[in-house]
């Protein structure tokens, strides 16, 4: 049983805390880099429009969505897959309270894509603020003093300008093009999302093509996201690109390294059987641990690799659709599979076992 520390979990919010306080900073204090403009630029000469996905409701949508979609995953797992290989998890107590595993999933998986979160806005007002560009409504917005007069036809720089716009918000934000926050968050949380489920939906949920379906709709989404940003004259595309590159990169990163979506998978011994194929190799060649008689060969042949002696068994092994049974004796090289077998707890460590915490 894993002991839980309070003040583990006080470090962590403290941290992240830490983190978010510099996008206070730049939003409340920081000034964006004031760029010049050229006469004769078409690009900055747009009409304003409002937005058609706000930055409230991206907010809201991108957060609430994946929260959703990671609790609802959990509880699922928790209460229909794992009923029956309850020994096979690890137990959690803090201050000889029992906590469930649960809870624990929710935290760690939350608070990763969280901190994910402030990682992604933080490189948004960094470039945003350092590089200054102007959005293709520049002009509308800004309303340069004497900018009639600005001859259209000839390349000429301006450096020394004078906003005359009345909304000083909009004439702010009018400086913060580059690059997009809401196609760098919406694909942030696209791939974050997508890479958890692919992870931790081990085994088709209730079809093979639910899933393929959900991941194809959260990166639609942040598709459209992305779109509307060049067509209400938000962003040019460039910032767009850019920003749907950094956020995929960010997801990926905090995803796969950070969070390590695909170390915590926790398949269980008892549940390692044909219905965990998602490709063409089939996962129920794999030897899986039997609690009351060792190892044995999952391919219905009964044939038994039996260690009545030791308790932590290496197998390394070739997952091949062309393997029948396991030569104990031929050497293979592609995948390692470290077992502990005692008679009440089965554990495969081959960095799909680890716990969750």
């Amino acid at each position: 049983m894993v002991e839980i520390s309070i003040s583990r979990i006080v470090a962590d919010f403290i941290i992240l805390l830490c983190c978010a306080i510099p996008l206070l900073i730049f939003h409340e204090w920081v000034k964006p880099y004031r760029r010049g403009f050229y006469c004769d630029d078409e690009s900055i000469r747009y009409p304003f429009r409002q937005s058609t996905i706000s930055r409230q409701m991206l907010v809201v949508v991108g957060l609430i969505i994946p929260t959703l979609l990671i609790f609802c995953t959990e509880v699922f797992r928790a209460t229909a897959w794992e009923r029956k290989c309850k020994h096979h998890f690890q137990s959690y107590k803090c201050r000889n309270i029992a906590v469930h595993r649960l809870i624990v999933r929710l935290y760690v998986f939350l608070g990763y894509f969280l901190l994910g979160v402030v990682f992604n806005q933080l490189m948004v007002d960094i470039a945003k603020y350092t590089i200054g560009r102007h959005r293709p409504h520049f002009i509308d917005v800004c309303k340069p003093k004497g900018f009639e007069t600005c001859p259209i036809n000839q390349h000429q720089y301006i450096v020394d300008f004078e906003c005359t716009g009345t909304d000083k918000n909009l004439v702010h934000e009018s400086m913060l093009s580059f690059y997009s926050g809401h196609s760098a968050f919406s694909f942030y949380a696209a791939w974050f999302t997508a890479l958890y489920l692919q992870a931790r939906l081990y085994r088709p949920l209730f079809s093979r093509l639910l899933l393929p379906v959900i991941q194809f709709a959260l990166f639609g989404a942040a598709a459209y996201v992305a779109y509307t940003r060049v067509s209400d004259y938000k962003h040019h595309w460039s910032d767009v690109l850019v920003g749907a590159i950094m956020g995929s990169a960010i997801g990926i990163i905090v995803a796969v390294f950070i969070a390590e979506v695909f170390s915590r998978r926790e398949i269980p011994i008892c549940d390692h059987d044909g219905r965990a194929e998602f490709g063409l190799i089939r996962l129920e060649k794999a030897p899986i641990a039997d609690v009351e008689s060792g190892l044995r060969s999952s391919d219905g042949t009964g044939t038994q690799i039996n260690h009545p002696t030791s308790h932590t068994v290496t197998i390394t092994q070739e997952l091949s659709p062309n393997l029948n049974t396991i030569d104990n004796q031929q050497p293979m090289s592609q995948q390692r599979l470290r077992m502990e077998i005692n008679p009440r707890h089965a554990y495969m460590d081959n960095r799909l076992g680890r716990t969750a915490y």
